[in-house]
């Protein structure tokens, strides 16, 4: 069960997506087309989740593992230049900052929740069976030391 909850909460913060639009759609905050934006970004997360958790058994490559962290770091910048592009910059900065701002931090504690899973996953597998470039092993490792080793 201690396994599942990074992948869990990974989860739920991708239902917040199109949560969070519909709720600000109902109250005037965003249109129809950020509802829209909030659904895809939401199933694409979820959907990445879901294939990461089932990886976590028995994959070679981590792939979803990856694309967990890439797929939030691709909404952050993708949602500024989608709402400045509907909305206008001035709009944007006098009333939809708001939106923006929440939908960035569900996208944050996405991807922060998405290095932990990353983190387990390698600390379960070892050095011998990850399939990584060195160079992101080795960053890994020395970011995320395990402290269970240090004691």
């Amino acid at each position: 069960m201690r396994i599942i909850k990074p992948y869990a909460f990974y989860i739920l913060l991708g239902l917040l997506y199109p949560i969070v639009k519909v709720i600000y759609y109902i109250n005037g905050l965003v249109y129809l087309r950020g509802v829209v934006y909030g659904l895809i970004a939401g199933v694409s997360t979820i959907s990445v989740g879901i294939l990461a958790l089932k990886e976590y058994d028995g994959a070679d490559k981590p792939v979803w593992h990856w694309l967990a962290a890439l797929v939030p770091l691709i909404v952050i910048p993708l949602t500024l230049i989608i709402m400045i592009l509907h909305l206008g910059l001035r709009m944007f900065l006098m009333e939809k900052m708001t939106p923006f701002m929440i939908f960035e931090c569900i996208a944050i504690a996405q991807f922060i929740v998405a290095i932990l899973m990353f983190r387990g996953l390698i600390f379960k597998r070892g050095t011998d069976k990850q399939k990584m470039p060195r160079i992101g092993f080795a960053i890994m490792k020395t970011v995320f030391i395990n402290p269970a080793q240090h004691i």
